[in-house]
């Protein structure tokens, strides 16, 4: 777990070690159960599977129903959660893990903050998390409430009205207010963008200059746009690394988050 949290915080921002939830139905019907299994690891292949899921993953997972009251989903295994669907509408799903402290030293990253590491170069406070929405019914009803992450996508679009070559509007809020100039990068299940260690360099230089399939940067309102250019399953990367407030403890947070739709 150590290691793997270690990776994430090292890795750029664009497909680092990342969190994100995998709904076998992100349109069921009302009456229905979804199963809802956590995707883990860097690469967001066509299965929507990269990396086993570590236990204690994640530390907290829950759903905000059609009417904004919270719903507990069934825990089937690590893993794999269920969500019984009761009434029509939006319901937003949000899973966090425990979030943590590394810092850099001389000698290498470590895990713990500023005052417990000797010879601290920079500190960083992380957490990493994932958001879906599943529209039952047709209905978008709550579509566009605030689930409650710090850090958290809002889609101002209805996915389920989304086709190819439509563009899918969305609204970042960090801590409830409006984020401006934050990039998003979005990735269908399947693109090839790997952050690779054992590439070599000029490889792997070449593999990130490549553009993600769609990508923008939040205006004065904290609202954008972006074109999804085909069916399937689609993943929105955001990052962002506010200042800590006490720099004798860390230098900066670390806020790592996705959201999960589905282009019919």
């Amino acid at each position: 777990m150590l290691g793997s949290f270690l990776l994430t915080c090292s890795s750029s921002s664009a497909f680092a070690h990342k969190l994100w939830l995998n709904p076998t139905d992100y349109f069921p019907k009302p009456g229905s159960s979804v199963d809802i299994s956590i995707g883990w690891g860097h690469k967001y292949p066509a299965n929507r599977v990269h990396q086993e899921v570590k236990k204690g993953m994640p530390e907290k997972i829950q759903a905000v129903d059609p009417d904004g009251q919270i719903v507990d989903l069934l825990k089937v295994s690590d893993g794999l959660y269920r969500l019984e669907v009761k009434k029509a509408g939006a319901y937003l799903i949000t899973a966090d893990n425990k979030p943590g402290f590394f810092t850099t030293t001389p000698e290498g990253r470590k895990w713990g903050n500023k005052s417990e590491i000797a010879d601290a170069v920079q500190c960083t406070n992380f957490y990493i998390g994932g958001k879906t929405v599943l529209i039952a019914g047709g209905d978008a009803t709550n579509l566009s409430a605030a689930a409650g992450p710090a850090l958290e996508m809002v889609p101002l679009t209805n996915p389920g009205t989304v086709k190819k070559g439509d563009a899918l509007r969305v609204k970042v809020l960090f801590n409830g207010q409006p984020l401006a100039d934050l990039p998003l990068k979005a990735a269908y299940a399947g693109f090839d963008k790997v952050e690779d260690e054992t590439e070599a360099s000029s490889a792997k230089k070449k593999n990130d200059n490549r553009p993600f399939p769609a990508e923008a940067v939040t205006d004065a309102q904290g609202e954008a746009e972006l074109r999804l250019d085909r069916p399937g399953y689609w993943m929105i990367s955001l990052s962002h690394k506010p200042p800590y407030p006490d720099t004798a403890v860390c230098d900066q947070y670390m806020y790592n988050m996705t959201f999960t739709f589905q282009v019919q």
